[in-house]
């Protein structure tokens, strides 16, 4: 336990700084009491005997009296330590104890904050422009998961175990035609098709039909009035998640769902969906109307 912790030293160190006040407790070389960070991964190994101070002191150690107690400098990591000791007074016995601060983003905190620190350390990328396609207040956990794996197109498709040496087969299992891939199995095969003839008529969307994965989230960003854009991408969620669920129901069940009864299914899991939206205008639940 305590060896893990250990190992986070060097990533702490970045959060940790250090307010000289009479010097006696900051270390020299090794506390970030300076922008230049710890003077010793600055200068080097070689740091103390150049600058002539050794390794354990204090920053009140690298003084006497009123000035600092260094050489010329003979590098440029030196020289910039000199210009900024420069603008730095020297501690002095009477002033108060050094102070360490945890710092985040360079604003000191009174204590450690867990999530403050996590957000500074952990890795960042652009937001996609997909994400509220996915991710919004209202979502289903399981659809949205469900939407997130084939938006990065990572559902277990046979052509994607095919490839991986899972199995040999890379036809479609419901319609036995076509290759089973993300856009085929959620879009264009005839059977998942079927379920969204069903559904885009109740969505203002009869004509509609997709043919790739852009195609949809293109339909989706639409613009449309009020909570129906919500509804839309209930819907969607909730439509691609049961059909994926056909999928592997005939995949490992031998079982498959006539078209109109998993819509009905879609159709009161939306209602009930939007019933419990507490507080929340339910008019947009006319356009799912029961078959």
């Amino acid at each position: 336990m305590w060896k893990s912790l250990l190992k986070l030293r060097p990533l702490a160190e970045r959060f940790i700084k250090c307010e000289v006040g009479n010097g006696l407790k900051a270390s020299f070389w090794n506390d970030c009491w300076t922008p230049l960070g710890s003077l010793i991964k600055c200068l080097g190994d070689d740091g103390p005997r150049r600058l002539r101070i050794p390794l354990h002191s204090s920053v009140a150690e690298a003084c006497s009296k009123d000035f600092w107690n260094l050489p010329h400098p003979r590098s440029e990591n030196e020289v910039i330590l000199h210009a900024h000791l420069t603008t730095v007074a020297p501690p002095v016995p009477t002033s108060s104890a050094d102070e360490f601060f945890w710092t985040v983003d360079g604003i000191k905190l009174s204590k450690f904050s867990a999530p403050k620190t996590w957000q500074q350390c952990r890795p960042r990328e652009p937001p996609k422009e997909w994400s509220k396609l996915i991710w919004f207040s209202g979502c289903v956990p399981k659809h949205a998961f469900n939407m997130w794996i084939a938006q990065l197109d990572r559902m277990p498709v046979r052509t994607r175990l095919e490839r991986w040496g899972v199995t040999d087969a890379s036809n479609c299992p419901v319609c036995l035609f076509g290759i089973e891939t993300r856009d085929h199995i959620l879009l264009t095969c005839g059977y998942s098709s079927e379920i969204w003839r069903y559904v885009l008529p109740r969505l203002e969307s009869p004509n509609v039909c997709f043919m790739n994965w852009t195609e949809l989230l293109s339909w989706i960003k639409t613009p449309v009035r009020g909570n129906f854009c919500t509804l839309k991408k209930i819907v969607t969620q909730s439509t691609l998640y049961h059909i994926w669920r056909q999928r592997n129901n005939i995949l490992h069940n031998q079982v498959l769902i006539p078209p109109d009864t998993v819509f009905r299914i879609i159709d009161r899991e939306v209602r009930n969906i939007f019933l419990g939206r507490r507080g929340r205008r339910q008019h947009s639940l006319v356009f799912l109307a029961k078959v």
